[in-house]
């Protein structure tokens, strides 16, 4: 509610001599319903559509067990939101 009510009962108005009680209010209870609507085919490219699994991407760093010049990495999040995504690497070679 946007309704501020003080912590005490009665509730006077400060503005004439009119005063209730909470138990006499009758206050409103809001419902929100929202219908699920598919993605939109905008929302999602034809790339994504092909990957299964996570995409990986490519770094210019050695493999520490063959020496391949390149690893491929993608990251999760697999802590909670306020947690550093963990990254994971693999090499294509071993």
């Amino acid at each position: 509610s946007i309704l501020v009510l003080p912590d005490h009962d009665p509730i006077k108005c400060g503005v004439c001599d009119f005063q209730t009680s909470y138990a006499d209010l009758h206050l409103p209870v809001i419902t929100t319903k929202s219908a699920s609507t598919p993605t939109p085919a905008w929302a999602v490219s034809d790339k994504e559509k092909e990957v299964s699994g996570p995409a990986r991407m490519v770094c210019e760093e050695r493999c520490p067990e063959c020496d391949h010049p390149e690893l491929k990495f993608y990251t999760m999040q697999l802590r909670s939101a306020d947690e550093g995504q963990t990254v994971f690497y693999e090499c294509p070679n071993c």
